[in-house]
């Protein structure tokens, strides 16, 4: 019997550019270096990037701390909803996009499905990614989303 999320979190921004082009830059896993925060970007590894069952490693820093997470695409609905899994924090990441007037309402979704393999907890304990580690994951949706709103609509 499956509990939902542990964890969920969510940010969201209206984009003055049609979905299409929203689309582009939230499947661009190699790019998303551009805005986020803490992740660096990405590198396909294997499958039809942007597809199911597509796999990607991505890079990311916060501070001096640098590590790589394994994805897995699990659901694409284009123009709509792009979703992968990382497979070490058990997060589940999707961007979910609406058409809104003109433009396009973005949601970005984190939820933690599952227990967090053991060097994840441990580094989580330890805060050396920070204190409030679910805060500073909102934030960074935010500063994403905030970051591509700018970048797109410039």
């Amino acid at each position: 019997m499956d509990s939902g999320p542990l964890d969920v979190d969510s940010a969201r921004i209206l984009i003055d550019v049609p979905p299409g082009e929203v689309w582009d830059v939230v499947t661009d896993v190699e790019g998303m270096g551009r805005f986020s925060p803490e992740n660096t970007g990405a590198r396909w590894t294997s499958g039809t990037p942007v597809t199911v069952g597509a796999r990607f490693v991505g890079a990311n820093r916060h501070g001096a701390v640098r590590w790589k997470t394994h994805c897995t695409v699990v659901d694409v609905v284009p123009g709509q909803r792009f979703s992968f899994e990382a497979d070490e924090p058990k997060a589940r990441w999707t961007y979910h996009l609406e058409p809104s007037g003109a433009g396009t309402l973005v949601t970005e979704t984190r939820e933690i499905y599952a227990t967090p393999v053991w060097w994840v907890r441990l580094v989580q304990k330890s805060k050396v990614l920070g204190s409030n580690r679910d805060q500073l994951m909102q934030d960074g949706m935010r500063q994403t989303l905030e970051r591509m709103k700018v970048a797109l609509e410039s």
